[in-house]
């Protein structure tokens, strides 16, 4: 599973917003994306929206499982 993060260019502010990250290829229709939203984290696959999680850690906790569900 590779992730890719973008630059963080706020790592100096005292408060910063969540970034997100992108898990698999980009060229690959199975790509699953992380975009934050409020507080959290909402995880987009195929251009409809999964879950809201709240940290990184459960967001990719979800998509491991939902990769599982998908293969069956």
């Amino acid at each position: 599973m590779k992730i890719e993060r973008p630059i963080n260019s706020e790592i100096l502010t005292p408060k910063p917003r969540k970034t997100g990250f992108v898990v698999g290829d980009w060229d690959d229709p199975d790509c699953y994306a992380c975009i934050p939203f409020k507080n959290q984290l909402m995880v987009i696959h195929k251009g409809s929206q999964l879950k809201v999680c709240r940290n990184d850690e459960s967001a990719i906790n979800f998509i491991k499982k939902h990769k599982k569900r998908r293969k069956k």
